[in-house]
């Protein structure tokens, strides 16, 4: 099995990291063409954002999904939920592709989000800014940074310290993008959501988060699948799958119902989604076999 996985990772020199896990059990792990020690994960921190949006629910600084961020945002509209920010369904009129435009003429991006016209639709559409909102909610209910929240509350009780992450010119912990952290830390993500949340006996993440950030939420129309709560939802012989996605082919996959965990991270200027899911498809297809 390891050899058959070996030479799908030799096949393209565009492949940094890859691992693979079955029920705890590490069956392929190579790190050889890694060409930094920290990652930038890219859109795979929207996933990391909503396991601290589901610790922040647990310990009751969000009391509920329901609320209006404008409860905690005061300028924002009052029909917006926070269930709206994690699903990407708040209306903002804006594309993730103009992302870059708002914030590089914004020096204060919630203002800036905030500002935004609304579509009067309330379907999935992909944008970042409604994780970079998470990330101010995080920061007002907690009274910490979404940064420091995360060590404290989660990537400290991993033994996680090799974590970088970007603040916009506020000092708001950028929410939809820019963590940086190491592939052995993805590793430990990994083997968290494979055990339901628990590190040993400590539980980390409440499994009924988990469970509930993996149902689908709202459906995009697009090939990445479905939409949770910051987790891209697809089927594998019919049985489910989830995955936090990042550009370039960087991906987090969990196979629960096989307790399957799956790692990519590769070079984003020459590896894509599709190559990414097309090896994972593979290496389940060789496990499953």
């Amino acid at each position: 099995m390891s050899e058959a996985i070996l030479r799908l990772y030799e096949q393209n020199d565009s492949i940094q990291n890859l691992y693979v896990s079955v029920s705890n059990k590490e069956i392929f792990n190579s790190q050889q063409k890694s060409v930094s020690k920290l990652i930038n994960i890219r859109s795979m921190t929207k996933s990391i954002v909503s396991l601290l949006i589901g610790i922040a629910f647990k310990e009751e600084y969000i009391k509920s999904l329901e609320t209006p961020i404008n409860y905690y945002l005061p300028d924002a509209p009052g029909h917006i939920g926070i269930r709206d920010l994690l699903t990407m369904s708040s209306g903002f009129d804006i594309d993730d592709k103009n992302l870059y435009g708002l914030v590089l003429n914004s020096k204060d991006w919630v203002k800036s989000i905030l500002d935004l016209p609304l579509s009067g639709e309330r379907d999935f559409r992909y944008k970042g800014v409604d994780y970079h909102l998470l990330s101010a909610i995080i920061s007002k209910s907690t009274g910490l940074k979404m940064s420091s929240f995360a060590h404290i509350k989660f990537f400290s009780k991993l033994g996680i310290n090799d974590v970088e992450w970007e603040n916009d010119p506020q000092g708001v912990t950028v929410g939809s993008t820019g963590l940086k952290i190491s592939f052995e830390s993805l590793i430990k993500i990994s083997k968290l959501l494979i055990n339901n949340g628990f590190d040993y006996n400590n539980e980390i993440i409440s499994n009924d988060w988990i469970k509930t950030s993996v149902e689908n939420r709202i459906s995009t129309n697009l090939s990445y699948g479905d939409y949770g709560y910051g987790w891209w939802l697809k089927s594998y012989r019919g049985n489910e799958i989830y995955r936090a996605l990042g550009s370039g082919g960087q991906q987090i996959l969990i196979y629960p119902m096989e307790k399957i965990s799956v790692i990519i991270t590769a070079d984003t200027k020459t590896f894509t989604h599709l190559e990414s899911e097309d090896l994972s498809n593979k290496i389940l297809d060789i496990i499953t076999s």
